[in-house]
């Protein structure tokens, strides 16, 4: 299963997730050549967020193939509230 960003996930001991990227870690990366020894993938999520984002301090991180054991179907993709003015400011 590949992980996508900004999706809400099933987990088995979290309950819904909210996942915000997968990223990874390099030893080098050479940036002419666009390549680099891997070190490891990352997943970064929550399980504490509300429309505008995560709670404070409630960022995770985990190694993707540790956290993919646990997580489910996608339940849904989170679009984020824009906060909007009326002109008023």
């Amino acid at each position: 299963m590949e992980l996508t960003e900004n999706t809400i996930y099933s987990h088995d001991e979290l309950g819904e997730v909210l996942v915000f990227g997968v990223h990874h870690i390099f030893e080098t990366y050479d940036l002419d050549a666009g390549d680099g020894c891997l070190r490891s993938r990352i997943v970064r999520y929550t399980a504490e967020w509300d429309n505008y984002g995560p709670m404070p301090s409630s960022v995770r991180t985990a190694p993707v193939d540790e956290f993919q054991t646990g997580v489910g179907d996608a339940v849904r993709t989170w679009d984020g509230v824009e906060c909007v003015t009326n002109g008023d400011t």
